[in-house]
């Protein structure tokens, strides 16, 4: 009887130590807006979603394999969440935000599957408005304006392996990945003489964050089917937080094998104000051998509610040269293309809640 208790409780206590040592976390963000936006003398008023943060769901999950190892997953899907579908505002919902699996340890951390470009990140951490509305910078994907060159990889990556140092390093921080095409049937001809690399993708993001200072440079190269096609990115940001203020700037290029590059600055700042934020930002594009330029002013407020829930409005105006045609946009929100050397303008008022 002795022995079956203690047995009994060993067996409960392995049970115990066995269901502390993994978790699963549900968690995502809601997020819409009512807003306006206007170009080439259409307009546009309805709801959008994504205003300050990008609506998703996800599920993450974390177990302790003893030694100083773990292994991880994370699943992250988006919402359109103002006419309830998922990633696209015609299907249903899926991962295509984050589907990743791990392995971790001191060593730092090794993950597989669709991911972020290391070349995406300081685009969206060092621009006051992230990639969210219509303050958003219009850096993602700039070679597009110049009507040439490979987006794809421009934000995240499918088929990708991805290493990133531990958060021992005294701030300094790296992540480097490598993605695949899979294109190993694919026909090389002499017009695309790289089609079987196509889509192939490596990156590196190297940096150090720690107090007020955060500064980053990154370098990648999407392969394109043809030599021409191939597309390079640098970029690099730096902010410092001054507690009255915490300005940043962005620099970068995208550049393709044709020739073709652009180059965009920003210059932006954000502004405590109690426990809400003022947030400013100016940017401009520039078209190598071109005269289609362009610019982007937004401003914007957020009055936090709680630490979860957040109002917020934004207004935002683009300024085009030449023939460019850059609007101001967000998710189920858009007039269309401005006039060739026009302008577009654009403003939301939303409402936040992380769970």
């Amino acid at each position: 009887m002795k022995k079956s208790l203690l047995a009994l409780a060993a067996l409960t206590a392995f049970a115990g130590a066995a269901s502390a040592q993994s978790s699963v976390t549900l968690f995502g963000i809601v997020d819409a807006a009512y807003g306006h936006v206007s170009a080439n003398g259409n307009s546009v008023t309805g709801i959008s979603n994504s205003g300050i943060n990008s609506s998703r769901l996800g599920f993450r999950g974390v177990e302790d394999l003893g030694g100083g190892l773990n292994a991880n997953f994370w699943l992250e899907g988006q919402l359109n969440n103002d006419v309830g579908q998922g990633s696209g505002q015609t299907t249903a919902f899926d991962f295509q935000r984050r589907a990743t699996v791990g392995v971790g340890g001191g060593f730092g951390d090794i993950k597989f599957g669709r991911d972020y470009s290391p070349s995406f990140w300081n685009t969206t951490v060092y621009d006051p408005f992230g990639t969210n509305g219509v303050g958003q910078s219009l850096a993602i994907n700039m070679i597009s304006r110049a009507a040439a060159g490979n987006a794809v990889n421009g934000v995240r990556a499918n088929n990708s392996l991805s290493y990133f140092t531990p958060g021992t390093l005294g701030g300094f921080n790296a992540q480097v990945m490598v993605a695949f095409g899979e294109n190993g049937a694919a026909a090389t001809t002499v017009a695309a003489p790289n089609a079987k690399k196509a889509n192939n993708y490596f990156g590196f993001r190297v940096g150090y964050a720690a107090g007020p200072v955060s500064a980053h440079f990154a370098y990648a190269k999407t392969t394109g089917a043809a030599t021409a096609t191939d597309t390079k990115y640098n970029n690099i940001g730096a902010s410092y937080d001054a507690g009255v203020i915490k300005p940043i700037v962005f620099w970068g290029t995208e550049k393709a094998g044709s020739g073709a590059k652009v180059t965009g600055l920003l210059i932006g700042a954000t502004i405590p104000v109690g426990s809400n934020e003022i947030r400013v930002a100016t940017s401009r594009y520039d078209i190598a051998n071109s005269a289609n330029d362009f610019s982007k002013f937004a401003v914007g407020y957020v009055h936090n509610l709680s630490k979860r829930t957040a109002l917020y409005t934004t207004y935002a105006r683009v300024s085009n040269k030449g023939a460019q045609t850059a609007a101001v946009a967000n998710n189920g929100l858009s007039a269309g293309a401005a006039a060739a050397g026009g302008g577009a303008t654009g403003y939301e008022f939303g409402v936040r809640h992380a769970f």
